[in-house]
């Protein structure tokens, strides 16, 4: 049985969708470049991302079609790009992980290897120390571990396992330790691994967990039969259990593993798969990508519905906690848009986020953070027609209040388009002179405001 999330906050006439922009997060800053190379579409540009700190400073690593690009988002009003480094091909797939001062890239574009970057200068600059072919020309993933181990899943050379290169000898020349195929679980697209066991997504046939206690000969330990295609999944901090995506087909829901039987060869769907679409119309089909979990949140790139933050305080009851909407293009869940990666793991406490079209997102989240849903519970708005035909909306509010009451308009980089103080709980905007297209509508009544997707299709 799946659970559903279903927002009604707003009342469309002929074409029902929720544009809520957010819920519990915010945005701090932004970076987007629309010349960089995509990938044949221009919602295509940008794909995977990772933190690191050092120094007292923060710094965001973005992968692109072309480029692996390095910023500090120390200060996150004003993300400052540092460098951009070519790799050898245009890819929609790149993925990069930390350990100590480097950096590390992978991709599957033609001859790139495994791509090192030396971060020790930022933040003035970083280098590419190397582009190593000797164990594989293109890759799907990685992932490092506590004892620095790295796990590279889909490489051209180890179709239905993993190979392991130790970097704690030299970081910058890695050593393989391990290459073995895993047998009965097939291509691995993606691996979390913890206390020396690799949470392995098998696409297809699952999630298996190996344990690599001796790298050069896994053991089975466990598999669990899921809904769809396992992409990839996160353990939380204690091991007890872990959450897992199926991107393949789409709007298949999250799934979270109970973990507390694995001693005795045994995993368990924990409770149902649940999922919290942000549009009413095809809401079925909203797509999870990559979950992560810190304390007792998941923090989840969700495509077309950007990141969303869900409590698993009862993994048998995982609640929406908060969200924010990086793609608002959304009408009806079409594609893989929106938002790919998401980072929760910044000493400041500020996410970080990748939009394949919009870029680099650096957001807070906080459960304080309702003003969208004390307003929301304060009063009943109804913004009419969305989408609008001419660019003339109606603004409605059911209950008269003496707080003054005013409308932002922005476009989607932030740039206010329209201002108008709102003098009565009835009144018409006109914003016929604004080009097709999407805007956010921000409404304020005294203190507290709420931010809607207004759509312009004349």
């Amino acid at each position: 049985m799946k659970k559903y999330l279903f927002l009604l906050l707003l009342t469309f006439s002929a074409f029902q969708i929720n544009a809520q922009v957010a819920f519990n997060m915010e945005l701090l800053g932004q970076y987007d470049d629309n010349t960089i190379p995509d990938t044949g579409s221009d919602q295509r540009a940008y794909n995977d991302i990772w933190g690191y700190a050092a120094d007292g400073r923060e710094y965001a690593i973005v992968g692109s079609a072309a480029y692996v690009h390095f910023f500090d988002v120390t200060e996150p009003q004003n993300p400052i790009l540092i460098d951009q480094i070519l790799g050898t091909d245009t890819t929609i797939w790149r993925d990069i992980k930390v350990y100590g001062t480097y950096a590390y890239a992978v991709s599957e574009g033609d001859g790139e290897g495994l791509m090192i970057f030396d971060l020790s200068d930022l933040p003035n600059s970083v280098s590419l120390v190397d582009r190593e072919l000797d164990f594989f020309e293109t890759a799907h993933n990685i992932f490092i571990d506590e004892n620095g181990k790295m796990f590279v899943a889909g490489t051209n050379t180890v179709s239905n396992g993993l190979i392991v290169l130790d970097l704690t000898t030299n970081p910058t020349e890695p050593q393989m330790i391990g290459n073995d195929s895993l047998t009965g679980g097939g291509y691995v697209h993606d691996v979390y691994v913890k206390d020396n066991l690799a949470y392995c997504s098998h696409g297809w046939n699952g999630m298996y967990v190996w344990d690599y206690s001796d790298p050069a000969q896994p053991v089975l330990k466990a598999n669990l039969e899921t809904n769809g295609y396992n992409h990839s999944s996160w353990v939380s901090e204690d091991g007890s259990y872990a959450i897992f995506a199926e991107e393949v087909p789409k709007g298949l829901p999250l799934g979270i593993a109970d973990l507390s039987l694995l001693d005795v060869g045994a995993i368990e769907l924990a409770g149902d798969y649940f999922q919290f679409p942000l549009l009413t119309l095809d809401s079925s089909f909203n797509t999870p990508h990559n979950p992560f979990i810190k304390g007792n949140y998941a923090y989840i790139s969700y495509y077309e519905d950007g990141v969303q933050v869900i409590d698993l305080t009862d993994i048998t009851n995982p609640t929406l906690a908060g969200y924010y909407d990086t793609f608002p293009n959304n009408l009806n869940y079409a594609g893989y848009f929106g938002c790919w990666g998401v980072y929760p793991y910044l000493p400041s406490g500020n996410i970080i986020a990748t939009d394949r079209k919009y870029g680099l997102h650096i957001l807070r989240f906080d459960e304080t953070l309702s003003s969208n849903k004390n307003l929301e519970n304060n009063n009943t708005f109804t913004i009419f027609p969305n989408p609008s035909s001419n660019g003339v909306f109606n603004i409605k509010m059911d209950e008269v209040t003496n707080e003054k009451m005013s409308i932002e308009v922005t476009d989607l980089s932030g740039r206010t388009m329209f201002e108008q103080v709102l003098k009565s709980s009835s009144e018409m905007i006109d914003l016929s002179f604004l080009a097709n297209g999407f805007y956010f509508g921000k409404v304020r009544v005294g203190d507290l405001e709420m931010v809607e997707k207004l759509v312009i299709s004349k």
